[in-house]
């Protein structure tokens, strides 16, 4: 289960609730199913160890059993093993879910502020680590069990990063993360175009097409999205990302030890505050993860390691990221291009990693393109009539087709007017990734957990809402800075 499965399952505990998942949307088996049940890593009700038992899942998590002839029991901790997947599972999937786009451009930041860079990127899985752990501690909420003077346990309240939003802020939490979201993720919808188009340029120079109609082709690519009902298929398809990635790290390890002698780490650029600005933001959008962590842990077989996992996961996924980006600008040093698959040497190497890049960015793309519509229409805004069909078996609305066509225009409109792949990623991640990924949870964190929390959280709390301000506040304004000299100077 990938980036692409959580982000439906993000989708659907936002909008459609924990007790509507275990159907499709509309209540149709043929739509997304990622919520709990046997065949993604949950158990399901049916399936409840305790027999001739009445078993239900309630709306908040928790199990309820009734024998018959005895009184309703306790619901269960749900930090007990209620999932099917083991820890490793759970850190494989946020492991993959890491590694994004961004990774393509890793060894661009560090060309453009050197050690900082590195420093950087060890600094943001350092908070983000913390943050996802606070963000899962939101939800659940200490009670006590068996009454009076019965024992305070953790029981699991919410299931899903809106749920901690409502719970702060009423409806306003969740619109205010579901504009975030349509900005995040209209901009990632944008950059596959943008993606794609530069990478088949590159790939396919004797057919003598510009970048620009690569990106139009692209968009023609993706346009029957919208007359899709479901992406069921497309999710699991999503498979080629991971042996994507997989392939271009190898390839630019394999490469860089090759040419090692080469090696000069006196060479590493200075620092630079306004290169800096721009890398801290492709790094920020690139290792964002939190938004699925509520979905990751409530699949674990054993909540209790959560954080043991998370630990690790990041120690793993800091090494490999590390080490790839510091090895590929030794290798290539001032000739680092903006995605590293150009610096390959020409031929099947650099043709297949291209070219599974492009596949899953295309394949990537309808599920972008559904998160804006849906994210739209939970906002139940007046001035536009429902967005989907009222049941699976109609047909999609005239209005419908209309909206989802100016959509994938606009996309291509975006990935036409700004076709600069860092720079775009980095203003996005000024304007998202710090609110999504370190302010709102340590806000959350601090109004849900008020006096609970001793003077380590706080202080952390309050330093990494700083830090996401100052940093995010400081890559927007030179990522605009530098756009606005790219275009004075053409």
């Amino acid at each position: 289960m990938d980036k692409l499965r959580y982000y439906s399952y993000y989708v659907k505990t936002m909008f459609f609730g924990y007790e509507n998942c275990y159907n499709g949307f509309y209540g149709s088996d043929e739509d997304i199913e990622l919520c709990p049940n046997e065949h993604n890593g949950y158990l399901s009700s049916a399936e409840s160890k305790i027999p001739d038992e009445d078993t239900s899942i309630q709306a908040n998590g928790s199990i309820h059993t009734n024998i018959e002839g005895e009184k309703e029991k306790e619901p269960i901790n749900d930090a007990e093993k209620v999932g099917l997947s083991s820890a490793w599972q759970a850190g494989w999937n946020v492991g993959n879910c890491m590694q994004g786009l961004g990774i393509l451009s890793l060894p661009y930041t560090v060309r453009q502020s050197g050690i900082a860079s590195l420093i950087t990127i060890a600094a943001v899985l350092l908070l983000g680590n913390y943050t996802s752990k606070i963000l899962v501690d939101c939800l659940y909420e200490e009670r006590k069990s068996g009454g009076l003077g019965g024992k305070t346990r953790k029981t699991r309240v919410r299931t899903s990063y809106p749920d901690v939003a409502v719970a702060c802020w009423n409806k306003w939490g969740s619109h205010l993360l579901n504009i975030i979201t349509i900005v995040d993720v209209t901009a990632v919808a944008t950059l596959y175009l943008e993606l794609s188009g530069s990478l088949l340029v590159d790939t396919f120079p004797m057919a003598g097409l510009s970048k620009l109609s690569w990106i139009c082709i692209s968009a023609f690519a993706v346009l029957p999205s919208v007359l899709f009902k479901n992406l069921t298929r497309i999710s699991y398809i999503s498979l080629l990302a991971v042996l994507a990635i997989g392939a271009m790290l190898f390839s630019v390890v394999w490469y860089s030890f090759g040419e090692s002698v080469r090696w000069n780490i006196k060479k590493l650029p200075t620092f630079d505050l306004e290169e800096f600005g721009i890398s801290f933001s492709v790094i920020l959008f690139n290792f964002g993860t939190q938004f699925i962590m509520p979905g990751v842990e409530e699949s674990m077989r054993e909540r209790d390691k959560f954080g043991r996992m998370v630990n690790i996961t990041y120690v793993i996924v800091a090494v490999i990221n590390i080490g790839y980006a510091f090895f590929a600008y030794l290798t290539f040093m001032d000739d680092t291009q903006e995605f590293i698959t150009y610096n390959l040497p020409t031929g099947f190497i650099q043709t297949t990693v291209s070219l599974l890049f492009v596949i899953k960015s295309l394949l990537s793309y309808p599920l972008m393109f559904f998160l804006i519509v849906t994210s739209l229409e939970s906002m139940q805004l007046r001035c536009l009539p429902p967005c989907n069909p009222p049941t699976p078996e109609d047909r999609l609305p005239v209005w419908t087709i209309i909206f989802r066509f100016m959509l994938v225009l606009f996309t291509l409109l975006l990935a036409i007017v700004i076709p600069h792949f860092t720079l775009l990623m980095g203003v996005t991640g000024s304007l998202t990734s710090p609110w999504l990924d370190f302010i709102f949870p340590c806000i959350f964190h601090m109004t849900l957990k008020r006096g609970q929390l001793n003077l380590f959280h706080i202080f952390a709390d309050i330093s990494i809402i700083i830090i996401g301000l100052v940093g995010g506040g400081l890559g927007l304004f030179y990522s605009i800075k530098v756009l606005i000299r790219v275009y004075t100077v053409h």
